[in-house]
C-alpha cells in the first residue's frame, strides 16, 4: 500500500461557498478548477454543506431497512427494457454487492413508485429522506454541469442539456467481508453515465485508478463530501478531454458500507459539439443514444457470461471490418458458425439513427391504432404478407407487412390505402428504416457466401433478385388470467430475418434446446436463418427456432425486415458433396407461401420439407 500513498491524492473543491454566483470571479476560479480536475484525474472530491446530518442519518437508516427486505421482495425492482436499472445482488463474482436503482430518481414520483413496489401500503419516511437526498445530489450535479459547460465556452449547450437529462438514483450496500483480508466489493469499471455524484457512510472502500495506472483510496467519509465522477457519455461529449476514470470498491473491517449514486444520462443523443473538435482533437466519437448504452453495456455483460449465453455477438459497429481485412474474414467465419450452430446470431449495428429509430416505431404504433377494418384492406397479391391478427390461438399478436419498403412509391402505395388522404411521416419512416438496416442484410449474405467460398456472381445474382418485407408487430398486453404467449416456437419463412424489438420478450432456441433471451436495445439486431435459408445451404443452417413471451406491462412492439427469393433458388452446388447429399429441389419461393397454410403443410412435421425435401 506504500506505493500508493506517494501518488497524488483526489483533488478536492469547496463548493459551499454562498458567494460563488455564476459569473463571479469565484466562480469562474472555480469553472477552471472543475475543468483542471475532471481532464487530469476524472473525478474528484466536492465539499458541500448541502446535506446535514439529520438528513444522512435518515437517508442510510432507510437504506438499511431497504436492504433487511426479502430477495424475493427486492427483486421486484426491476424497470422494463432497462436491465441495469434494476435490482442487482447475490452474484458469485462479487457477493458482497447488492444495489437496487430508483430511475427518475429526483422526482418525488419515481421514489414513491420504488418504494410502492417494496412497501405496497408505503413508506413516508423512506420517501421523505431519499427525495431531500435526491434534491441535494441533483442540484450539485447541475452545477457541476454548467461549470463544465461554461469552462469550455459552451454555456449555449447547457439549458439544452439539462432539459434532455434523465437521473438514475442507486442506492448501494456492501457487506463486511468474512475474511480478514480485503474483498473486492464491486469490480473495476467506469460509469456510462454524463456525470456521477457519489455519497457515502463513514465506511470508506472507494479505489480510483489514477492516470499512471495505480489504485489510490478516495476518502469522502464526511457528511459534506460527495464525490463527483466522469462517465463514458461526458468522456464521448468532451471528445476525450475528460476520460472516465477506472474505480472499485474494495471492503476491509467489519461493517456495511452504504452509498448513493446519483447518475445523469442524456435522453437524446450525445454528440461531440463542434467547438471541441480541432486537428489536435479529431472527432473520436459518432453521435450515440445515451439511454441505449445502458441496455448495450448490459448486452455486453451477457456475452461475457459463458453461463448466460450461448448465441454469439457480432459487432458490426468496427470501422475496421472492411471486406478483405483480417477482422472481416474472421467475422464471416464467426457468422458461418454462428447460422450452423443455432441458426441466428445477435448484431450491434448502429447506422440506424435515432430519429429514424424512434420515428418508425412511432409510426407503426399509429398504423396498429387504426381500425381492424382498416388495417385489413388489401395492400398486397402475394401470399401472407399482409395483416395479421385477431387469431384465437395467438389472440396478443398483430402484424403488417409492406412489401417492396425500398421502393418509396411502393411505401406511399401502402400507406394510401390506409391513410387515403395520406400519411407523409409514416412513408418516409418505413423507408429510411429498410434502407439502413437491408445494408446489414447484404453484409451478413456476402460474408455467408465468401465464408463458403462461393462466387462473388451468384451473390450480385441473389441480390439483384432478392425481395424485401418491412414487417412491423404488436403485442397487446394479457388480459388477467390470460397466456402470455406472444407467438409459438417457429421459424420464419424467409431467407434471412433482421428483427429489432422495442421491450424483451423475444426468445431463441439453442443448438443445446435451451431458450436464449434477446436483450433489447436500438443497436440490437436478432439476424435468424429461414426456410428458404436451409434450402439454399443444403441443410447446412438450420431455420432458427423462435418465440415470443409477453412480460411488460405495456404494449410490445417490433420490426423485422425479411428477405425472399424472387426466382427459383437451388441448392448451393458448393454445398453438395458427399458427406452433404442433395436434400432438397429447387424452391419457388412465393409457391412456398401459399403451400405454407395449407392442409397438408399444417399436417406435415417439416413444411419445407414438405413442398420441396427430397
Amino acid at each position: 500500500m506504500g506505493s500508493e500513498e506517494q501518488h497524488p491524492m483526489i483533488p478536492v473543491l469547496d463548493f459551499s461557498m454562498e458567494d460563488s454566483k455564476p459569473g463571479s470571479d469565484s466562480w469562474l476560479e472555480r469553472c477552471r478548477s472543475v475543468r483542471q480536475a475532471l481532464e487530469e484525474h476524472g473525478c474528484f472530491v466536492a465539499v458541500y454543506d448541502k446535506a446535514c446530518e439529520e438528513l444522512e442519518n435518515g437517508v442510510f437508516c432507510s437504506m438499511k431497512e431497504l436492504f433487511d427486505l426479502s430477495h424475493e421482495t427486492k427483486q421486484r425492482n426491476t424497470y422494463e427494457g432497462s436491465p441495469l436499472k434494476g435490482y442487482v445482488g447475490q452474484l458469485p463474482q462479487i457477493p458482497l454487492h447488492q444495489s437496487m436503482g430508483i430511475d427518475e430518481g429526483t422526482t418525488l414520483e419515481g421514489i414513491q413508485s420504488f418504494a410502492h413496489k417494496m412497501w405496497p401500503k408505503g413508506n413516508h419516511q423512506f420517501c421523505k429522506y431519499i427525495f431531500e437526498y435526491a434534491k441535494v445530489a441533483e442540484e450539485l450535479d447541475r452545477m457541476v454541469a454548467r461549470m463544465i459547460f461554461e469552462s469550455y465556452g459552451l454555456s449555449e449547450y447547457y439549458d439544452s442539456y439539462i432539459g434532455s437529462t434523465s437521473y438514475l438514483l442507486r442506492l448501494l450496500a456492501h457487506t463486511a467481508p468474512e475474511k480478514v483480508e480485503p474483498q473486492l466489493g464491486l469490480v473495476a469499471h467506469t460509469d456510462k453515465s454524463f456525470t456521477t455524484i457519489l455519497h457515502q457512510n463513514h465506511v470508506n472502500a472507494l479505489m480510483v485508478e489514477t492516470r499512471n495506472g495505480a489504485w489510490i483510496h478516495v476518502d469522502f467519509s464526511s457528511t459534506s463530501s460527495f464525490v463527483v465522477m466522469a462517465g463514458d457519455g461526458l468522456m464521448a461529449w468532451s471528445n476525450d478531454r475528460i476520460q472516465s476514470p477506472n474505480h472499485k470498491v474494495v471492503m476491509n473491517g467489519n461493517e456495511t458500507r452504504y452509498s448513493l449514486g446519483l447518475f445523469a444520462f442524456s435522453k437524446g443523443i450525445l454528440k461531440v459539439p463542434e467547438e471541441l473538435i480541432d486537428e489536435e482533437h479529431p472527432v473520436q466519437y459518432k453521435p450515440f443514444h445515451h439511454l441505449g448504452l445502458l441496455n448495450f453495456t448490459y448486452i455486453q455483460r451477457v456475452m461475457g457470461s459463458e453461463t448466460q449465453c450461448e448465441l454469439p455477438l457480432v459487432d458490426f459497429t468496427n470501422q475496421n471490418l472492411k471486406p478483405g481485412t483480417h477482422p472481416w474474414l474472421s467475422t464471416c467465419e464467426v457468422v458461418r458458425s454462428a447460422l450452423e450452430d443455432h441458426g441466428a446470431f445477435l448484431a450491434l449495428y448502429d447506422n440506424i439513427t435515432f430519429e429514424t429509430y424512434d420515428s418508425v416505431y412511432s409510426e407503426m404504433k399509429n398504423f396498429f391504432d387504426l381500425s381492424t377494418e382498416t388495417k385489413r384492406r388489401k395492400t398486397t397479391e402475394k401470399p401472407i404478407f399482409s395483416y395479421s391478427g385477431q387469431r384465437p390461438q395467438i389472440p396478443l399478436y398483430e402484424s403488417a407487412g409492406i412489401v417492396n419498403p425500398l421502393s418509396f412509391q411502393d411505401c406511399q402505395k401502402f400507406t394510401h390505402v390506409m391513410w387515403p388522404q395520406g400519411n407523409h411521416n409514416f412513408c418516409e419512416s418505413v423507408h429510411s428504416y429498410a434502407k439502413q438496416v437491408v445494408k446489414l442484410d447484404h453484409i451478413v449474405k456476402r460474408m455467408m457466401f465468401e465464408s463458403y467460398g462461393v462466387e462473388r456472381k451468384k451473390l450480385e445474382c441473389l441480390l439483384e433478385s432478392t425481395e424485401y418485407v418491412l414487417r412491423g408487430y404488436k403485442y397487446r398486453i394479457p388480459e388477467e388470467g390470460e397466456s402470455n404467449l406472444g407467438v409459438a416456437p417457429h421459424s420464419d419463412t424467409a431467407l434471412l430475418t433482421i428483427l429489432n424489438q422495442k421491450a424483451e420478450g423475444l426468445g431463441v432456441k439453442l443448438k443445446n434446446g435451451e431458450w436464449f433471451e434477446v436483450g433489447v436495445s436500438p443497436s440490437l439486431f436478432l439476424v435468424m436463418g429461414g426456410d428458404a435459408l436451409m434450402v439454399w445451404s443444403n441443410g447446412r443452417i438450420g431455420a432458427c427456432e423462435h418465440r415470443v413471451i409477453v412480460k411488460s406491462k405495456k404494449e410490445r412492439y417490433s420490426m423485422g425486415l425479411l428477405s425472399y427469393a424472387g426466382k427459383i433458388m437451388e441448392p448451393e452446388e458448393k454445398l453438395v458433396d458427399e458427406e452433404h447429399p442433395l436434400r432438397y429441389k429447387p424452391l419457388d419461393h412465393y409457391g412456398y407461401l401459399r403451400f405454407f397454410l395449407t392442409q397438408e403443410a399444417l399436417k406435415s412435421d417439416s413444411r419445407i420439407r414438405a413442398y420441396c425435401g427430397i
